[in-house]
């Protein structure tokens, strides 16, 4: 009886997280966690995560982080960036892939818009007269891919205003 409840559990856990090998890179449903490194307001970290709500578009949420030291002569001040945000995309790859003959279970090329809240922070460590924060509101736009060198683990590369971004991206 405890074999036939082992199996058992085996069998159904096995259908649960079965994967079908045949997906695209990009359909309705699919989940998209990117981590990486950004460019913009200096090397920083950024994370975004999406979702597939139509066979071509993904909606989401994003942020970026970075912290910047200057120097010159006596004078040092920081500059941090902080940024949070909502986007959505169109995937392209439906089309694209096609027409240059790329699989497409591996290469998800989208553009997209992004807009949210920034906040820009300035010290200055020699002086309290020089420094302060700004904040403020963001729109802009992306173009990306992501290559899939695994079924569910990837890179990918965001070009677009604010920001600019490469890493790893994990689809779920």
């Amino acid at each position: 009886m405890k074999k036939l409840l082992t199996i058992t559990a085996m069998a159904i856990l096995c259908c649960i997280f079965a994967e079908n090998t045949q997906a695209q890179a990009f359909q309705k449903g699919t989940k998209n966690l990117n981590v990486g490194l950004g460019l913009g307001y200096g090397v920083g970290l950024n994370a975004s995560f999406d979702v597939g709500v139509h066979e071509l578009i993904s909606v989401g949420v994003g942020g970026a982080f970075s912290s910047r030291n200057y120097g010159y002569l006596v004078n040092d001040y920081r500059v941090t960036y902080i940024g949070l945000g909502v986007r959505g995309a169109v995937h392209i790859g439906k089309f694209v892939n096609e027409a240059l003959g790329i699989d497409d279970n591996k290469f998800d090329p989208y553009v997209g818009l992004a807009g949210g809240f920034r906040i820009v922070d300035y010290n200055d460590a020699y002086s309290n007269y020089y420094g302060g924060a700004a904040a403020g509101i963001f729109v802009g736009g992306y173009a990306g891919a992501r290559y899939y060198f695994k079924e569910k683990i990837g890179v990918y590369a965001e070009a677009g205003f604010p920001y600019t971004s490469l890493g790893v991206t994990f689809k779920f």
